[in-house]
């Protein structure tokens, strides 16, 4: 197995910023575009927006631990920004798993890469998943973090079983879409121009 090299973390730190970027894009998107105003779909707009970024660095490294650096640093992220503990476990957990599955193809299948980044995807269900399977514990984090009851009660009030479900279908969608079309604009554009 190849090692990383310092090029290859320039790279990773690079697109990791990249995907931080598209993130924080997805996030906002989710608060202003669904109604209520939670970042319950942030997860999904994440996915759809992010999918060149991933698909140049899958196929730019190509190389175990790449993925799985990226899948470190937002655990980092959601860890140092005060999210509810067990949130920087999703990121982690999906980062090493979409990296074995990519790993799977050699980083230059289309199929291993587009189910490598659903995997990865996942991931960012972690500051959702305390709401639904951790309830109580997650509301005493919001409570100690000073959130007043108003805020609990909105961010609350769309975690029904019905909504999760509309996420998870939401999040394997446009997962594949944002995929798809990165696995095409790195073929159509970047390889031609020979960056990858």
């Amino acid at each position: 197995m190849e090692k990383l090299k310092v090029g290859d973390l320039i790279n990773i730190g690079v697109f990791s910023a990249l995907y931080f970027v598209c993130l924080s894009v997805g996030t906002l998107l989710g608060v202003v575009l669904i109604p209520g105003g939670t970042h319950i779909f942030a997860p999904s707009f994440a996915a759809l927006l992010s999918g060149v970024v991933y698909m140049f660095l899958v196929t730019k490294v190509k190389k175990f631990g790449a993925i799985s650096i990226v899948g470190i640093l937002l655990a980092l992220f959601y860890f140092s920004s005060g999210h509810f503990g067990p949130t920087f476990l999703a990121s982690l957990i999906f980062g090493f798993l979409a990296d074995f599955v990519a790993k799977k193809g050699h980083y230059v299948s289309d199929k291993w890469n587009l189910a490598s980044y659903f995997v990865f995807s996942l991931g960012n269900l972690g500051p959702v998943l305390p709401m639904w399977f951790m309830k109580e514990a997650y509301i005493q984090s919001l409570v100690e973090r000073g959130k007043d009851n108003s805020y609990i009660t909105k961010v609350l009030a769309s975690f029904e079983w019905p909504v999760i479900a509309t996420v998870l279908v939401s999040l394997v969608l446009f997962s594949i879409i944002g995929g798809v079309f990165g696995q095409k604009m790195v073929k159509k554009h970047f390889s031609k121009a020979g960056l990858v």
